[in-house]
């Protein structure tokens, strides 16, 4: 479920979203991916209920201003590409923050950071609004604040509202950041509050609101997610991996991977090292063209330990798909 205030036209990166090379024609891939996710640092101050980040044993770091700059040369070669900070860590703890988005702006890459809010504080709000962050996406739990504190164990949920309202606020009528809410939700959620409520709630302080489905099938084999399995994973299918074909992952010591959803960096999940590897490189690679075959064009998810609990389970691109296709639908 995806909902905007002003269409999806409104989304920064709605020309991504809307190609046919990311909805229907990504195979064979562009020169180069159309996001570069970069992990700015893999520390954060919560400890989720779902989150894979409870199995890792990296050591915690963060990103150079060094390697970030080198990175973002080679991706404003490519225009039209775009960066996101995201990660198994919540970005805005790295403590130059401000300086790593101005290294992304000032080479005029589009760039999108998740945030789990609690860390945005007054000054961080007002460097984000002058330096013209695209999009700043706030990731929450469930549909009210007792689902919230269930599923992100150490949050608060008044503070992530206050900070939410507050960037808001002095955003104004700027158009940048464009401010967007993603929660995921348990089933047995979905018995206690409604999905229209919470967008209702948020939507005209922020400009889009998605909820989703959490994936629990990367972390089902913890204690404390067996009551929900059940009703979690009814439904799930499996399809062929798009990732593989639209974005490119690195980590905070460089280790570039096929995708996000190993917070482990397995052997079996890397591809090479950044910058002894060029982005180019291990994208037009060997490697990630094995990787295409295997769970892009087959379903041979089995064969590696992340990919064998991935699922594809969300509908929220699906009105663009229907656009492409001479639908009518309307983007929410």
């Amino acid at each position: 479920m995806l909902s905007y205030l002003n269409g999806p036209q409104s989304d920064p990166f709605h020309y991504i979203y809307s190609s046919r090379g990311w909805l229907t024609d990504y195979d064979p891939p562009g020169p180069f991916p159309f996001f570069l996710n970069l992990e700015p640092t893999n520390a954060c101050q919560l400890d989720c209920l779902f989150c894979s980040r409870q199995m890792s044993e990296r050591p915690l770091g963060r990103v150079d201003l060094g390697t970030a700059a080198a990175l973002m040369d080679e991706v404003a070669r490519h225009p039209g590409t775009a960066v996101r900070f995201t990660g198994w860590g919540e970005p805005l703890l790295h403590p130059q923050i401000d300086e790593l988005v101005k290294i992304v702006k000032e080479r005029g890459i589009p760039l999108k950071i998740y945030t789990n809010g609690l860390a945005l504080t007054d000054a961080l709000t007002d460097a984000i609004l002058a330096l013209e962050v695209d999009d700043l996406q706030f990731s929450m739990q469930g549909l009210n604040e007792k689902q919230y504190l269930f599923n992100r164990v150490g949050g608060d949920y008044e503070k992530l509202c206050r900070n939410i309202e507050r960037v808001s606020r002095k955003r104004g009528g700027q158009k940048k950041p464009f401010l967007s809410i993603l929660t995921s939700v348990l089933a047995d959620e979905l018995e206690e509050e409604s999905p229209e409520d919470f967008t209702a709630k948020w939507l005209g302080t922020v400009d889009k609101v998605g909820v989703d489905l959490t994936n629990l099938n990367f972390v089902r084999h913890l204690d404390r997610l067996s009551p929900h399995l059940g009703r979690q994973s009814a439904g799930l299918r499996r399809g062929r991996c798009v990732d593989v074909f639209l974005a490119l992952e690195v980590k905070y010591d460089g280790l570039i991977q096929y995708c996000g959803q190993d917070s482990r960096s397995l052997p079996e999940h890397v591809i090479g090292r950044f910058p002894e590897m060029t982005l180019s490189e291990a994208w037009l690679g060997e490697a990630m063209e094995e990787r295409r075959n295997k769970v892009g064009r087959a379903l041979g998810h089995e064969q590696f330990p992340v990919c064998r609990n991935c699922y594809h389970n969300t509908d929220k691109y699906d009105a663009f798909k229907k656009r492409l296709s001479g639908g009518q639908e309307n983007g929410q």
